[in-house]
């Protein structure tokens, strides 16, 4: 496969447009997983939505008031929501330029654009901090160099901020030749699923300590293996109709689809975590 991987981003970016025709304003603006509700007294978000962004403001506390960082912003609903509910301002990076026009519009729309401001531009050349808070929801999977885009980031931190991070992860490194993690990446053209120590010892390289972690797997919706089969033997036949943008949107699906697998198969996890830069040496 020879297309760049901002090329999918940007088909899947507009075909979620052309899907939200006739949807009330800023509905259908969000590309990531939506969870289901959690167990009763669970610490965890009531959605993949708004709930995920309001539970994560909990988690960052006062910090949450300040300036914010949206690694893979996408269409801007998280950096938005962040901004309604107090955030000082804030900046939104995404790889796809479609998706960076949308965001701005509907900062003007919802009459957050005075503190939003939203850049078309790779994880590694971060707009000028410093962030209170750097979020990172389904997106440091994408980097294909994560050790650059964390010293970046702690780069880009304010005394005392934090980074979230919300993704999936292998739970054992052994799996990584797994035929599903090999097909993701594919289709993704992102790197091999990492596992939960391999972004544990990213983030301690890159001078970061994890205060808190959180293992919000139950909440993944998964389909059973006949759906599965179903839908990847429909979007193969997709993949060979003859229009570039739509073969990118179905090896999206197709790698989508992978990432379910896994999960099915509890090769991978879905996990949350806080961390926060270590003091430099005096």
């Amino acid at each position: 496969m020879s297309e760049r991987p901002d090329a999918m981003y940007e088909a899947l970016a507009r075909w979620q447009l052309r899907r939200r025709r006739g949807l009330p304003a800023g509905a259908g603006l969000e590309l990531r997983k939506r969870l289901v509700a959690p167990a009763h007294g669970a610490n965890a978000p009531a959605d993949g939505g708004a709930g995920l962004d309001a539970w994560l403001r909990q988690l960052a506390g006062e910090r949450a008031r300040g300036r914010v960082l949206d690694l893979g912003c996408g269409f801007g609903a998280s950096l938005l929501r962040w901004l309604a509910a107090g955030a000082r301002a804030g900046v939104g990076i995404s790889a796809s330029a479609v998706q960076i026009a949308t965001a701005r519009q509907e900062a003007a729309r919802q009459g957050l654009a005075a503190r939003a401001t939203f850049v078309h531009g790779d994880f590694t050349a971060l707009p000028p901090g410093p962030f209170d808070v750097v979020l990172a929801i389904e997106s440091l999977g994408h980097a294909h160099d994560l050790d650059a885009v964390l010293r970046a980031v702690r780069g880009a931190l304010a005394p005392g901020g934090v980074l979230l991070v919300v993704d999936d992860q292998l739970l054992a490194a052994r799996d990584s030749d797994d035929a599903d993690v090999v097909e993701l990446a594919r289709r993704w053209r992102s790197p091999r699923l990492r596992s939960v120590d391999a972004l544990g010892d990213a983030l301690a390289a890159a001078g970061f300590t994890t205060r808190a972690e959180f293992d919000l797997t139950p909440q993944v919706p998964t389909n059973d293996e006949r759906t599965l089969r179903a839908r990847r033997r429909w979007l193969r036949l997709a993949s060979l109709l003859p229009l570039p943008s739509l073969r990118l949107v179905v090896d999206a699906f197709l790698g989508g689809i992978a990432l379910e697998r896994l999960h099915r198969r509890r090769l991978c996890c879905y996990r949350a975590l806080l961390a926060a830069a270590r003091p430099s040496p005096a």
